[in-house]
């Protein structure tokens, strides 16, 4: 069997690309509404394995998929929006009011999110439901408004058709 020809890789995608949109519609009839003001963005899918080692491997372990995890972590600046002085970014106002307070399923949100590197793929794109944690960060006295956001994921998170051409 001949060696694989190595093909030279174009240019690296950035972490920047990461959309997040939450639904405030319906999960029939969604309203995608975007969450803007991220500074990080860190998707996380966390498998869970178990040995099934035999004494048939000859010595060698052997270890299964079983579960799969997943959730996000970002961080986003609390600005107010260009149109109102008065009013913070809807879709992080939506994570919020669903994370101070809120139990069960008044506290799990609908979200979907994807790649929109410019000039780039736009391949990756998955939806899921996810239990949502609210932590603003504080700091000193001339620190930025920033807040830690923790999306644990509900169940399955699916691949999705891309929303962008």
């Amino acid at each position: 069997m001949p060696a694989t020809t190595k093909v030279p890789l174009g240019a690296s995608t950035t972490v920047r690309k990461w959309y997040l949109d939450v639904n405030t519609g319906t999960f029939a009839s969604p309203t995608w509404v975007g969450v803007f003001g991220m500074t990080e963005f860190k998707p996380a899918i966390d498998p869970t394995t178990q040995d099934d080692s035999d004494f048939d491997g000859g010595g060698y372990k052997s270890v299964t998929k079983t579960a799969e995890a997943w959730g996000c972590e970002f961080k986003v600046a609390r600005k107010v929006t260009a149109a109102a002085s008065t009013a913070y970014d809807p879709g992080q106002e939506f994570l919020r009011l669903k994370a101070i307070g809120q139990f069960g399923p008044a506290n799990s949100v609908d979200i979907r999110y994807y790649e929109m590197e410019p000039n780039g793929p736009r391949i990756e794109s998955y939806r899921g439901n996810a239990a949502v944690s609210w932590s603003p960060d504080g700091g000193a006295m001339d620190a930025l408004d920033m807040v830690s956001v923790k999306l644990d994921g509900q169940g399955k998170l699916t691949p999705t058709t891309h929303p962008a051409p």
